[in-house]
């Protein structure tokens, strides 16, 4: 099963856009850390400013006149008194910081205990809602003469929501970078996809039209080199094939004549091993030229039920009297070329046949999409042996039964075929003796 694919354009906006949250949320907290700093900073130097004015009234006039004092002190936000009681305990959760700052700024004024607690909500918020119970407040004790205190209360407003703004900022930000990278990533992925489907339509084997040389520079100039990389191989290839099938068609003719002559060999010993070494050197002619006359991948593909092209396989050889034996299998649908599908398994089939005296074939879903497995009752092969078998005309070992006409490129074109279905051909010795050749192809 093939893996679902993301694309490069969802890739690239969702790296973006995750870069810029993070880079906006760390932006936002040092920002809302300094400016909590400011706050607090504004705010204890304010309110140092009017207890130290107060307490220099205080100590100018009469006594008399504090009542009045008090009242013109006390405004929205502020609530001075005085008593004989403290209004913020000896016990109680006080800010030692503050009271050092304030006893600081009274200096003289303040000649005995200078206490301060912060009651109420104690945390200037990023993402304060619009209403909420608590505020921020302060309360303040000054040890006066007389063991008289005098009180004050400072109540402070709700800090500013910043949320809507900070929404607005990044998701305009975001949106015009995502708007940039869509259009970016478009620009890279059409030229590269291209360029991927060309290498794949040329792995398979198939013939490749030169691709547009468009897109940035990096990209026109790895266009450029894939053409002509594409067009000198695909020229060395077909060179390749026609001189193949010409030494392969020249050589037919002086290989009849020389089976004619050894007719008139007077020894029999002579005469037969002559004939055995003509009889390998022909189907090993017989063999490039099949191999030149029938590329890989030149069929178009279609949809077909893998298990009866196999099957119809198998029967044809049975009624030329091989044994071969087809396990049924449920229905198999797949893509593929099914002549050189027809053909692989046919190469499989047959050297089953040839090298282990019988082939049992079946095949069945596997993880790679499709498998044609085919076991033969063999002497198997070596492990050094497994992958030399798919190089054209190996000699493999003795055991392997050579007067069968084992020379050819029976597994060198099946797996041709399988890889240029997004498969693979495997050999592997089974238990109990015999060899098993595994087909496997996407579904």
């Amino acid at each position: 099963m093939r893996g679902w694919r993301i694309p490069l354009w969802l890739e690239l906006s969702a790296a973006i856009l995750l870069a810029l949250l993070a880079s906006n949320a760390i932006t936002f907290a040092i920002a809302e850390y300094d400016r909590a700093q400011e706050i607090r900073a504004e705010r204890m130097s304010a309110l140092e400013d009017r207890l130290t004015a107060l307490m220099g009234l205080i100590a100018r006039l009469p006594a008399s006149e504090h009542e009045a004092l008090f009242k013109v002190a006390s405004v929205r936000r502020e609530r001075v008194s005085t008593s004989d009681i403290p209004r913020v305990a000896l016990n109680a959760e006080r800010d030692p910081s503050a009271e050092k700052k304030l006893k600081a700024a009274l200096g003289s004024l303040a000649t005995a205990d200078v206490r301060v607690a912060k009651r109420g909500t104690p945390e200037i918020l990023p993402f304060m809602p619009k209403k909420r119970g608590g505020i921020e407040r302060l309360s303040v004790a000054i040890a006066l003469p007389g063991e008289r205190w005098l009180n004050a209360e400072f109540f402070w407003p709700e800090g500013a929501n910043l949320l809507p703004g900070l929404l607005l900022s990044a998701g305009v930000a975001s949106l015009a970078l995502i708007v940039v990278a869509i259009w970016s990533a478009f620009r890279l992925s059409r030229p590269l996809q291209r360029l991927a489907q060309a290498s794949a339509k040329m792995a398979a084997g198939q013939a490749v039209e030169p691709i547009p040389e468009t897109g940035p520079v990096v990209l026109k100039t790895a266009a450029r080199s894939f053409n002509t990389m594409s067009h000198r191989l695909m020229a060395m290839l077909d060179n390749q094939k026609a001189l193949l099938g010409a030494i392969a068609h020249d050589l037919r003719t002086p290989i009849t004549s020389l089976k004619l002559k050894t007719e008139f060999i007077d020894d029999a010993d002579v005469r037969q091993g002559m004939q055995t070494s003509l009889d390998e050197l022909h189907a090993m002619t017989e063999a490039a030229l099949t191999a030149a006359r029938t590329g890989i991948g030149e069929e178009q593909a279609r949809d077909v039920d893998v298990a009866a092209l196999v099957e119809s396989v198998c029967n044809d050889l049975t009624d030329l009297g091989r044994d071969v034996a087809f396990a049924p299998a449920g229905a198999t649908p797949a893509k593929c070329r099914p002549n050189d599908v027809k053909r692989a398994a046919r190469n499989l089939i047959e050297n089953a046949v040839k090298y282990g005296k019988r082939a049992r074939v079946s095949v069945e879903r596997a993880a790679e999409g499709i498998a044609v497995v085919v076991d033969d009752d063999g002497p198997g092969l070596k492990p050094k042996d497994m992958e030399r078998a798919f190089e054209p005309f190996a000699r493999l070992d003795a055991s392997r039964n050579r007067e069968a006409g084992g020379y050819g490129l029976g597994l060198t074109l099946a797996r041709a075929v399988a890889r240029a279905h997004s498969g693979d051909v495997a050999l592997v010795n089974r238990e109990g003796g015999g060899l098993r050749a595994t087909l496997t192809m996407a579904a």
